[in-house]
């Protein structure tokens, strides 16, 4: 059970609050500065007291840069409440986490010094002398009582699924600094569960709480768009950029115009809308891989041409991906066999097999006994008195603004029928094709899956995992999974990962294609922005420099 206890706190203020409450103590009106979110700059400190002076002076038409976000809804900001992708990548600008991830997607510490693994039981030793955009100091309290937030929040947060791993944290009764973390397994993959934001507890439950990140949110006009400053407590350098407006847009097509007509600086997206945009004279991109994995799911039922691997290897190498890639995903993905981003540590190189040969195709098929015994370009196969050919058919869903996999399906047809076999495409909806998929009415389904930040696999490839669409089952998998819930040691994690994916594209129960991406257009120079991933595409922001 978890422990959810409570208990007093310590709180302390910086020199710099110190002087701020003086000042404020003798400045202060008693007007009652009401939030324009409804109650997120309460004042209940003299430092928010403070920020609601920032919010009266704060300008909602010009910064130092202004970035653009879709939101068609009305606009969440606080990490405990909103799942939009945009918003969660903004975030990361204003709240920091205990453990953070590279551009190798490996944890780092970032609000702990250090930390020390027992077990299952974790001590993180926190950095002394972090502060709250309000001035309190940070302890491990805060990070408590956020945990805590967010997992109540329930399943629409973003950051549920990694929690669910944690068994217990509790704040140390004698160091401020001393988190003990409970993890329901000894693997290292706790560390990803310890990426989530940390607000100041009294905070919490506001619209826009407190994080220790180099940027705090400053006014928001209640119609989307939102000014945030530079944090002047933030723990190391300053950042050039003083000041960001955020403005919302409706669509992904408004907000690439407002990019055009420069109202806005920059943009980050996942929508392939975005491809042409990348390659416009005026506009600087960075791409990034998101988590939304394409592949081929075969039915690999008996009697089915596609439970054989012999025949899902010929299907891979017939099909040339990075035309795929290019045509029919517009240039915003990635190849990739097996379900772990290239940019990951975990990723294992070795896995990269299939490249485009219709000639390995063909030789496959024919070790199976097909051959074009017609001369018409049709493999065929005589089964007693009757002559068989390979028909296979790919079912597929469109997406709700675009018809890009209806346009892979067809593709990877015409690469199959290239090479012999029978090839028929359907386009249904989404539930029709899950429901298709599970009742087993189909040989190949081109689907698009979202993984998670944490790379755990189970849901996919272990036997009854939730995204385990075609029911493989293999007691060899289902280990190799149970020993990632198992491994302490890095290098023991990294083998462990290697032997599931090179078992992936040797027996193919998935046919991975590619990753897709996401890109930051700017019109401007975003020279510093590195490490770039789908969930912190503004990575690196604050090192930009502010243009004369």
């Amino acid at each position: 059970m978890r422990n959810t206890r409570s208990f007093t706190r310590p709180r302390r203020f910086s020199a710099l609050a110190l002087i701020l409450c003086l000042l404020l103590s003798v400045t202060a009106g008693a007007d009652d500065l009401a939030s324009d979110l409804g109650g997120g700059f309460q004042a209940t400190d003299p430092m928010e007291e403070q920020q609601q002076d920032f919010q009266l002076q704060a300008n909602m038409t010009n910064a130092d840069i202004s970035i653009g976000y879709v939101e068609p809804g009305y606009p969440v900001y606080s990490p405990v409440s909103t799942n939009i992708w945009s918003m969660i990548s903004v975030n990361q600008l204003v709240f920091e986490s205990v453990v953070d991830l590279d551009e190798n997607l490996k944890p780092v510490p970032m609000l702990a010094n250090n930390w020390v693994q027992d077990g299952k039981n974790w001590i993180f030793n926190l950095r002394s002398g972090i502060q709250f955009h309000n001035g309190y100091e940070l302890t491990a309290y805060d990070v408590v009582r956020s945990y805590q937030t967010l997992l109540q929040a329930g399943e629409n947060n973003p950051y549920y699924e990694r929690l669910q791993i944690i068994e217990n944290m509790d704040a140390s009764p004698t160091d401020i600094y001393g988190l003990t973390v409970t993890a329901k397994n000894t693997s290292l993959l706790t560390l990803y569960a310890m990426v989530f934001p940390v607000m100041q507890y009294d905070t919490l439950y506001d619209d826009l709480p407190r994080g220790t990140g180099p940027y705090w949110y400053i006014q928001a006009d209640g119609a989307g768009t939102v000014r945030l400053e530079a944090n002047p407590l933030w723990w190391k350098q300053q950042p050039e950029i003083r000041s960001i407006l955020l403005k919302r847009y409706y669509t992904i097509g408004d907000a690439l115009e407002g990019l055009r007509k420069h109202d806005i600086d920059m943009l980050s997206t996942k929508s392939p809308k975005a491809s042409l945009s990348r390659k416009l004279s005026g506009l600087t991109s960075v791409d990034y891989p998101t988590l939304t994995y394409e592949m081929l799911v075969p039915n690999l039922a008996n009697g089915k041409l596609t439970a054989d691997a012999s025949v899902r290897q010929a299907i891979m190498f017939a099909i040339d991906r990075s035309v795929i890639a290019s045509n029919g995903y517009l240039d915003m993905a990635v190849q990739c066999e097996v379900p772990v981003p290239p940019t990951s540590w975990l990723y294992e190189s070795q896995s990269a097999i299939y490249y485009y040969s219709p000639e390995r195709s063909l030789q496959l098929m024919q070790n199976l006994g097909w051959y074009d015994l017609t001369g018409d370009g049709t493999l065929n196969k005589h089964v007693g008195v009757m002559v068989q050919e390979p028909t296979l058919s790919i079912i597929t869903y469109n997406e709700s603004s675009n018809s890009i996999r209806e346009n892979v399906a067809n593709l990877i047809a015409d690469y199959l029928r290239a090479v012999g076999f029978n090839v028929t495409v359907t386009i249904y909806s989404k539930e029709r094709t899950r429901q298709l998929i599970k009742d087993s009415e189909f040989d190949l389904a081109l689907v698009g899956v979202n993984l998670s930040e944490m790379p755990a696999l189970s849901k996919l490839l272990k036997s009854k995992g939730s995204l385990n669409l075609n029911h493989y089952s293999s007691d060899d998998m289902d280990q190799l999974l149970e020993r990632v819930e198992s491994a302490s040691d890095e290098a023991l994690l990294q083998k462990i990962y290697s032997d599931i994916q090179m078992t992936i594209v040797n027996r193919l129960p998935i046919m991975g294609l590619l990753f897709r991406t996401g890109t930051m257009l700017a019109s401007r120079s975003i020279g510093g922005i590195s490490g770039v991933r789908v969930y912190d595409s503004f990575n690196g922001f604050e090192f930009l420099k502010k243009l004369s």
